[in-house]
């Protein structure tokens, strides 16, 4: 047999070639630019703003966030317009003032009625889907109730902040139904045992319970709230986005595929995405010249 050839360690690249104009680039930078232009926006039931480095979403439909299909097809339209933003580096999903105490009571009465209910589940899946296809880091800052479809939408989010005062609320089964996406979103955040509880009993859940189960990264006292979210989105915001991006996509595919396949998805994406990216040649780059790393964030 004819022995294998040993694998060549990756090589740095050099920046582009000086003078050569690619269209594709030039393209995509100019609709990047149009979209930062119009990152800033109030929709009817939401407040959005990307117009910096982190994609700002904010339920406002007051005064308990009851999400309707026009609200989730906002929420799921925000979202999607950061496919093209390799500059912002997180999503933060939040209630507005006029929202105080809730984040969000979840889904209408009327999604639930046969008439409805496809139209809504597909509308909520939909904001789901866009959170999985841009793989941005999504955190949420839940400052007050979730139920239903709101404990669903932090349960999915990477990371949660909460407040003291913050409940979590599963009560579908006490209405004779279940949460379908909460069925497979609970056990691989809190686990098989934790999420058959949480969802066969419908007891709500206070901050520091979620705590222990894993549900939430932090609990702080409403006080603390802004500096502490303030400073992670600080920490994860000095980061390159693209790496971001691809990081989130190998948890994410992790936690949701047989680890075999996942371990190989996440070799291929480290292989032959990671080290595509001018910004992990960037960081090979600092890190022998023992020097702070400056993103490009391609």
């Amino acid at each position: 047999m004819r022995p294998e050839r040993a694998a060549q360690p990756p090589k740095l690249k050099a920046s582009g070639t000086p003078g050569r104009v690619n269209m594709a680039d030039e393209i995509k930078e100019s609709d990047v630019k149009e979209e930062k232009e119009q990152g800033k926006r109030d929709f009817k039931f939401i407040r959005w703003d990307a117009s910096g480095v982190v994609g700002h979403l904010t339920m406002n439909r007051p005064k308990q966030n009851i999400m309707n299909i026009e609200m989730l097809k906002e929420m799921a339209k925000a979202v999607e317009s950061l496919n093209l933003r390799e500059d912002v580096r997180l999503i933060l999903i939040d209630s507005s003032p006029e929202c105080e105490g809730y984040f969000s009571m979840g889904v209408g009465a009327e999604g639930y009625t046969a008439q409805m209910v496809f139209q809504m589940m597909d509308a909520f899946h939909a904001v789901f889907r866009a959170m999985s296809d841009v793989s941005k880091p999504v955190l949420a800052v839940v400052n007050g109730v979730a139920s239903g479809a709101g404990a669903e939408l932090a349960a999915f989010c990477d990371l949660v902040i909460a407040t003291e005062e913050t409940q979590f609320r599963q009560p579908e089964i006490k209405l004779g139904v279940f949460p379908p996406l909460g069925a497979v979103v609970y056990p691989r955040v809190i686990g098989p045992r934790r999420a058959m509880e949480l969802l066969l009993t419908g007891d709500p859940i206070n901050a520091q319970q979620a705590l222990q189960m894993g549900l939430v990264n932090r609990v702080v006292p409403r006080s603390a709230l802004k500096e502490t979210v303030d400073s992670l989105v600080k920490r994860i915001g000095e980061q390159s986005g693209p790496v971001l991006q691809l990081l989130k996509r190998v948890i994410f595919e992790g936690t949701w595929r047989p680890f075999g396949e996942a371990l190989k998805k996440s070799q291929d994406i480290y292989l032959n995405q990671l080290f595509e990216l001018e910004d992990s040649q960037e960081g090979l780059r600092a890190l022998v010249e023992k020097r702070k790393p400056v993103w490009k964030n391609k």
